[in-house]
């Protein structure tokens, strides 16, 4: 079931109806089976992957807080990691590894190839589960008494197949609470849920109509095409994505929970350093806690916190995908951060200050993370090169309308007023006559302009 389809609007309403007449251990019960259910809809085989990475850090978190012996301690945690990243090694990179190493040895990888099926959301629900453990070895939150509740933590249908990424801490003290949904709580969830699926179907989605053209076939279409719908792209993804994650916050309000923000206007930053960290927040947070600090941080010289820096991405690109497009995706944003964190550390002067200074700053961030969107949605390696090579020489080639360079900047300047302007509060800030004329508004447009039957495009990750 996906967010934007009938069958799960009919499946939240069931949830919502009966988890109002619910209250305590009751309503937490509801929600677990709601959450198993939910995922059973996709692949029910796969449960048995959620239920054993539920199990092993349940079991692991409380092994690693009440070891009397540091050895113990270092064996609950080998467990975690070997238990979790074991499976997601071997679903999602095991034929990758294959195909290479049958490129480098020249061997056939025919008799090898895994003919496997990715787990939906096994790259989310293992780094969430997994966070749990490494937070008990670290004295970070405290053991988890109850089965029950740690299995809701990791399995909490909102967030469960493309994030936000939890730590227990954030979700866990949530369950003591006994008191019903406030309408504040209502109103919110609503406008959040009706506003990352218009983000979803309206925008994205139609937006995929000209990225799918031009990214498939890349060869035929001049420079300005490649731009446009590499532009078109970065929306795309965006919108997808975020859409996703509000959409899961405003389902999680609904239903008395809050869940954190995962985009904070990335788009419209003027550094790297301020776009990575307001774009797809709980992953940059889970990979700077759990693999850029522990190799050093920014404690260290600066070849070495260059180098923390450059793994950190290079692995979070390897996260995103088994294919070496995503790894250099991962190399070039590490090289771009890398270099820019290490002159900002080490400056001995700054630009004056001068009318257009951060907008100078913004061109510079938009046109890098462009480039970078084409690694990211290239078929192959040498589709990104070829596009890449297509947009800095201006290749001569096939054109699209002309139209879509207007929808991509009325895009950019409805988002740049959404940036200065919106506050999600608006349902509750309008009376009820308002608030109908909102919602149906939305609603019409959805089911005018909507885009139907997409999934989400981090559904693959």
């Amino acid at each position: 079931m996906r967010f934007n389809s009938y069958e799960f609007l009919l499946f939240f309403a069931a949830v919502l109806a009966l988890a109002s007449w619910c209250r305590g251990r009751t309503r937490h019960v509801l929600l677990l089976f709601a959450s198993y259910a939910f995922y059973a809809s996709w692949n029910a085989p796969f449960l048995v992957l959620l239920l054993f990475s539920t199990v092993l850090d349940f079991h692991s978190g409380r092994g690693v807080a009440r070891a009397t012996s540091p050895w113990r301690r270092r064996a609950w945690l080998a467990a975690t990691l070997v238990g979790n990243l074991g499976p997601l090694a071997y679903f999602k990179y095991g034929n990758f590894f294959f195909e290479n190493v049958a490129f480098v040895s020249g061997i056939d990888p025919a008799p090898f190839y895994l003919d496997l099926v990715i787990p939906l959301g096994i790259s989310f629900y293992t780094f969430q589960s997994m966070s749990y453990t490494l937070d008990c070895w670290r004295g970070e939150t405290q053991v988890c008494e109850r089965f029950l509740d740690f299995a809701l933590y990791v399995t909490f249908f909102p967030h469960l197949i493309a994030g936000p990424i939890l730590r227990a801490s954030e979700f866990l003290p949530q369950l003591r609470r006994r008191e019903a949904v406030r309408e504040d709580e209502m109103l919110r969830g609503i406008e959040l849920f009706l506003l990352g699926l218009f983000k979803k179907v309206v925008i994205a989605d139609n937006l995929a109509l000209l990225v799918d053209r031009v990214f498939g076939h890349p060869g035929g279409y001049d420079g300005a095409a490649v731009l446009v719908s590499t532009w078109a792209f970065w929306a795309q993804i965006y919108c997808d994505f975020s859409g996703y994650s509000t959409m899961a916050q405003g389902l999680a309000s609904m239903l008395g929970f809050t869940l954190p923000r995962n985009f904070d206007y990335p788009q419209l930053r003027h550094n790297p350093i301020l776009y990575r960290r307001s774009w797809h927040i709980t992953m940059g947070n889970w990979f700077t806690d759990y693999v850029y600090r522990p190799l050093g941080g920014s404690r260290v010289g600066d070849a070495r916190f260059a180098f923390n820096i450059f793994v950190t991405w290079l692995l979070l690109g390897l996260w995103h995908g088994a294919a070496w497009n995503f790894v250099l995706w991962g190399a070039y944003n590490g090289v771009i951060l890398a270099v820019y964190s290490v002159v900002m550390r080490r400056k001995r002067w700054s630009l004056p200050a001068f009318p257009g200074k951060l907008f100078l700053g913004w061109l510079i961030n938009v046109g890098l993370l462009l480039l970078s969107s084409v690694f990211f949605r290239a078929r192959s390696a040498a589709d990104a090169g070829l596009m890449l090579k297509k947009i800095l020489l201006w290749e001569p080639g096939r054109s699209v309308e002309a139209a879509w360079w207007g929808v991509m900047a009325l895009l950019l300047a409805v988002h740049a007023l959404s940036f200065w302007h919106y506050r999600e509060d608006l349902l509750q800030r309008l009376r009820w006559p308002g608030r109908v004329l909102l919602v149906t508004a939305t609603v019409v447009a959805v089911a005018c302009f909507g885009a139907a039957g997409r999934p989400f495009i981090y559904f693959q990750f």
